[in-house]
């Protein structure tokens, strides 16, 4: 390509993807290779270098080379006097492994990382990377051999929140003949050419073949303009279909029920979409599986690796595993002083004691009061999570009841089963249900004349 033209087309696509404002701090990403160099490069040409900082990742897979691109991309700023920042991560191998994914993901899980840390602690405008046209098409494969939905196939997005490509729509190609005319120096990684990495091995087959094709440039890009067109208005739709069907959605911590039976009610995309569009973020990719979970029976639950879906009668609630496994089987002592054993603990629930309380029982703004015959009462208390053999002596009922079957009765889903926390006794007698009932043997009598009161706030 033409040296004016391509410089042309750069300031056009830098100034587009900048929209004209360069007020802030922007970060480069530069490894020291070809693309990230020409993008330093060409960012020093259009933008002020005042606002610009380089940020490097030495991941230390290639002993000596990866220490020595380090130094050569820490040099280059030293000459541009520019800030240079470094982040270096070992045993990326071992933990790899320990993760179950390949070094390439992993490395790139915690490059991303270490980018989101550097935009909440420096403010960064943007994030720039040097990822072209190739990548892209990379990408578009190696999803497609994974097995993916239409946004697998978009490749690598231009603009990503505040992760922007200036170089998306150049070849590889046009990049290596601008570095060439420009007389610009880069590193190579010898690493990028060992076929064990699928990336790798599609680059280098696939490039013979498109070397071949005139016209696969230009098809491809008019392919993807299209189809992000049609991702736009599914996005539109699902964004509608999430509207009607959500009855409650919290953040943190993470909960989403949903109107099972209106899943079924949308004809405007087939249910194969709409299920993998909702579900697949949150790792459900078995769109059967999802399928038959519409009928399934209260109680039954589907997991990914970090969530699951719960169906709870007409129903799905979708929530985090991890806030489960973190509040799940745990065992909090308090002593006499109202003082947690181990002062290192935070309790998981919202809880106060208050002693000589004189008040009746109320419900004020969320908060529920219980009055406790304090009496009764032995320390050290516990507060845990229960088990199947609980029971306790309710009101009304003759005799003790199963926690199981008090919960059966209030048709409690097992998300709320499972995040039920009992008030134990120095005895081992269960004295509340917090946030339900309190057990019959700690109630306040005529004789009694201390009383305990437990506020809870949901």
């Amino acid at each position: 390509m033409n040296k004016i033209l391509y410089d042309n087309n750069l300031i056009y696509e830098i100034k587009n993807i900048f929209s004209y404002k360069f007020s802030k701090n922007i970060a480069v990403a530069v490894s020291g290779g070809l693309d990230s160099m020409v993008l330093i490069n060409l960012l020093l040409k259009y933008v002020s270098k005042s606002i610009l900082e380089v940020i490097h990742c030495n991941f230390n897979l290639r002993g000596i080379e990866s220490y020595k691109d380090e130094m050569f991309v820490k040099n280059f700023c030293k000459n541009k006097n520019i800030i240079f920042n470094v982040k270096r991560f070992k045993k990326l191998s071992t933990y790899s492994k320990k993760q179950g994914v390949s070094i390439q993901m992993y490395a790139r899980k915690l490059r991303y990382n270490w980018f989101n840390e550097l935009l909440n602690k420096k403010s960064y405008k943007y994030i720039v990377l040097g990822h072209h046209l190739d990548d892209s098409i990379e990408t578009f494969f190696i999803n497609i051999l994974r097995g993916t939905g239409l946004p697998g196939l978009l490749g690598i997005p231009k603009k990503n929140g505040k992760f922007i490509r200036p170089l998306s729509n150049f070849r590889k190609e046009d990049i290596l003949n601008y570095a060439k005319l420009n007389n610009i120096e880069w590193r190579i990684d010898k690493s990028n050419y060992n076929t064990k990495y699928l990336r790798n091995k599609i680059r280098i087959h696939l490039s013979s073949i498109i070397k071949q094709l005139n016209c696969f440039y230009k098809g491809f890009k008019k392919t993807i303009n299209l189809l992000y067109e049609e991702n736009s208005l599914i996005k539109h739709i699902i964004k509608e279909i999430i509207n009607n069907i959500t009855i409650d959605k919290k953040i943190n911590p993470f909960f989403w029920k949903i109107d099972n039976k209106k899943l079924l009610e949308f004809k405007t995309l087939p249910l194969s979409v709409i299920l993998f569009r909702l579900f697949n973020p949150y790792g459900f990719s078995d769109i059967e599986s999802l399928k038959r979970f519409i009928n399934a029976q209260s109680g039954k639950q589907i997991l990914s690796k970090k969530y699951r879906i719960i169906k709870n009668q007409n129903f799905w609630i979708l929530v985090s595993n991890f806030d489960f496994l973190k509040n799940k089987k745990k065992v909090f002592k308090i002593n006499n002083n109202y003082e947690l054993e181990n002062y290192n603990k935070k309790l998981p629930i919202k809880i106060k004691f208050i002693n000589n309380y004189n008040n009746k029982n109320k419900k004020i703004n969320k908060k529920i009061i219980y009055l406790i015959n304090f009496e009764k009462i032995k320390f050290p208390i516990l507060l845990r999570t229960w088990d199947k053999g609980d029971y306790f002596y309710p009101y009304g009922v003759k005799g003790k009841q199963k926690l199981s079957k008090f919960f059966k009765n209030e048709k409690l889903s097992l998300f709320e089963k499972e995040n039920i926390w009992l008030l134990i006794n120095g005895n081992g007698y269960i004295i509340l249900i917090i946030g339900y009932r309190l057990d019959k043997r700690f109630k306040i009598i005529k004789k009694t004349n201390k009383i305990l009161c437990v506020e809870y706030k949901r």
